[in-house]
C-alpha cells in the first residue's frame, strides 16, 4: 500500500508524526509512505524504512494556482492508494479535493475544534482531556484500515554522521534549557529564566545548555551564556541534525510548551515542561511520562486557564498570573525530582 501524507506545520505537529509513522512501518511490511512537508523538518524522519520525506518550500505553492501544480506534480509522482491528511487546513483541504476528484481515497484528521473551543473559552470551560495528537494521528491511519498499536519512546533517531564539538565537562550532568516559544503567552519571563540558570550553574553539578533560534534569541541568550558559570549557548549555532544529536545527549531539557519540548521527549531525554497560556489537556502534553515533570498554576487555582489552544491570544486579564506566578523554586523543584528518578 502506497500512501501521501500531509502535515506541513508546526514543527513541534510534524515532529509528533514520527512516532505513528515508525509504528504504522514497523507493523505494515507492505506499507509505504510519503510525507510531505516543510523542507527543515526532514532531519525528524531519519532511518525510517519504506519511507520518503517530500520537502517543499510553501511560498513556491501560494494560492489555489500553486497548489494545483503541487497536486499536479504529486499526482504524477507515484500512483497513490490513498491521501492520509494529518494536518486538515485550508491547504490541504485544497489538495484533498483534488486527490477526491481523481479517484483517491482521502482520510482526514479530526482536531477536535470545538472540544479545544470550550476547553479554551472565557466562561464555562469544560475541563477535559482531549486525544493526544498522536492519537488524532492515529485515527486516521485506522479510517484508512491501517490500525496497529504505537510506541512514543525514543522515537526519533539522530543521524550519527552529525557530529557536535562543544567544550564540556563531561563529568557533569547536561540540561537543556529551551526558554522561547512560538508566542509569548508559553514563556516563562526570561528575568526567571536566568535567576534559575544561575541557580543551576552555581551548584557545578551541571552544564546548562541554552536552546534557541538565530538572531535575536540567540544575541539574548550569548549574554546570559556569558554572564553565568557552566553555561553555553548553542542558539543559531547548529544544523537541525546537530541539535538532535545534541539534545539526544542530554540529561534533562527544561522547555516551554514548544517544538524542543516533543524533540527531548520523543528521543527519550527527561523533560521538565513550563506551562501558561495553554494546557496539556488541549491534547499536546509531552509524551513517555513527561507529565509527571510539568510546572503549571493549575486551571483549579487559576480559573482563566487555558485561555488558549496554541498560545497565541495575549492575556486578557493584563497580568500574565499564569507564568508569573511561577516561582523559581517551583521549576527547581521538579528538575530535582526528575533528575532523581530512573526511567
Amino acid at each position: 500500500m502506497n500512501c501521501l501524507v500531509f502535515r506541513f506545520s508546526a514543527m513541534g505537529d510534524v515532529a509528533l508524526t514520527v512516532p505513528v509513522l515508525r509504528s504504522m512501518l514497523e507493523r505494515h511490511e507492505d506499507l509505504h509512505l510519503t510525507l510531505v512537508s516543510s523542507k527543515s523538518f526532514e532531519p525528524f524522519f531519519y532511518d525510517l524504512p519504506r519511507f520518503e520525506f517530500y520537502g517543499i518550500d510553501f511560498k513556491d505553492h501560494k494560492g489555489f494556482m500553486g497548489l494545483y501544480r503541487l497536486f499536479s506534480t504529486l499526482k504524477a509522482y507515484q500512483k497513490w492508494d490513498c491521501v492520509l491528511d494529518l494536518h486538515s487546513v485550508m491547504r490541504t483541504w485544497v489538495l484533498d479535493r483534488l486527490f477526491k476528484w481523481s479517484g483517491i481515497p482521502v482520510y482526514q484528521i479530526d482536531k477536535g475544534r470545538a472540544e479545544k473551543k470550550a476547553l479554551t473559552r472565557k466562561g464555562n470551560k469544560k475541563l477535559a482531556q482531549l486525544p493526544h495528537t498522536t492519537e488524532r494521528y492515529v485515527q486516521v491511519f485506522n479510517s484508512a484500515g491501517l490500525g496497529a498499536e504505537f510506541k512514543t519512546d525514543k522515537a526519533i533517531h539522530s543521524n550519527p554522521g552529525a557530529t557536535i564539538v562543544l567544550p564540556l565537562d563531561t563529568s557533569k550532568k547536561r540540561i537543556g534549557f529551551a526558554p522561547f516559544s512560538k508566542h509569548r503567552e508559553k514563556e516563562w519571563p526570561l528575568k526567571k529564566v536566568e535567576q534559575l540558570v544561575s541557580r543551576l550553574g552555581e551548584t557545578d553539578r551541571y552544564e546548562v545548555l541554552l536552546i534557541g533560534g538565530k538572531g535575536e534569541e540567540a544575541d539574548l541568550l550569548e549574554g546570559m551564556a556569558t554572564s553565568h558559570k557552566n553555561t553555553h549557548s548553542i542558539a543559531g549555532k547548529l544544523s537541525m541534525e546537530q541539535e538532535i544529536t545534541l539534545v539526544g545527549q542530554l540529561s534533562l531539557m527544561v522547555s516551554m510548551d514548544s517544538f524542543n519540548m516533543h524533540l527531548a521527549a520523543l528521543l527519550g531525554v527527561k523533560v521538565v515542561s513550563i506551562w501558561g497560556a495553554t494546557h496539556s489537556m488541549a491534547g499536546f502534553g509531552p509524551v513517555n511520562g513527561n507529565e509527571k515533570y510539568k510546572v503549571e498554576i493549575s486551571p483549579e487555582e487559576l480559573t482563566c486557564r487555558p485561555c488558549s489552544v496554541f498560545g497565541s491570544k495575549p492575556c486578557y486579564r493584563g497580568d500574565f498570573a499564569c507564568m508569573n506566578n511561577i516561582s523559581v523554586e517551583m521549576v527547581e523543584e521538579k528538575i530535582n525530582f526528575a533528575l532523581s528518578e530512573n526511567i
